[in-house]
């Protein structure tokens, strides 16, 4: 959290030197549940915080489509002390399974911890890079998966300005990916790519 604090302090003292909306955190500053708010669930999950049974039981169920779950665990939101929802979520998995093995957790759950690990601590986003990747190694199709999985990334990189180029590529070509499921509301999809665009500068020629 310290290094955070830094970069930010950085950041501000560079004044117009670099785009202060770059400061912004990419998992905390992308509300696609404020697209989804028809959704019963998903409204319960922005007023109260904390995945409930129902919740948990919501992201393992195969019958709701993974833009759902992912606008289910964005409107649970995040803390700076942190949140416990990835552990709740651990134990409903444990329950089910018996086990909390990878292995055997569908490509929607998989996802689901992922998402939840990052919104729980999202200063130690590397945490759930290796979920992401195994999430979209079993879903490769999904531009959900791929989308919040690159937020992550920029997440991480969000001290390496070298990297931010990179990042708005991988955002700007997984979205342009025609072979994708456009399993993604477009107010949705937007709201992450009108985030992404802020590294888009840091490329030459602004590309």
């Amino acid at each position: 959290m310290k290094n955070w604090i830094m970069v930010s302090l950085l950041w501000l003292g560079l004044g117009g030197i670099v785009n202060p909306a770059r400061a912004d955190s990419p998992i905390t500053s992308t509300p696609i549940a404020d697209v989804y708010l028809d959704i019963p669930l998903v409204k319960t999950a922005r007023k109260t915080g904390t995945l409930t049974p129902e919740m948990a039981q919501f992201l393992s169920s195969n019958q709701h489509p993974i833009d759902q779950k992912a606008a289910l665990i964005n409107a649970l939101s995040w803390r700076v002390e942190g949140k416990q929802n990835a552990r709740i979520y651990e134990n409903f998995l444990r329950s089910r399974y018996g086990e909390l093995n990878l292995k055997k957790l569908t490509p929607h759950e998989l996802f689901g911890l992922a998402y939840l690990t990052v919104m729980d601590d999202y200063f130690n986003p590397e945490r759930a890079m290796p979920l992401f990747d195994q999430a979209l190694l079993r879903n490769r199709q999904s531009l959900t998966v791929g989308l919040i999985r690159i937020l992550n990334r920029a997440q991480i990189v969000m001290a390496q300005p070298g990297e931010w180029c990179r990042v708005w590529r991988l955002a700007d070509g997984t979205n342009r990916n025609r072979t994708l499921r456009t399993d993604l509301r477009p107010a949705a999809r937007q709201i992450i790519l009108d985030y992404m665009v802020l590294y888009r500068d840091s490329c030459p020629r602004n590309l």
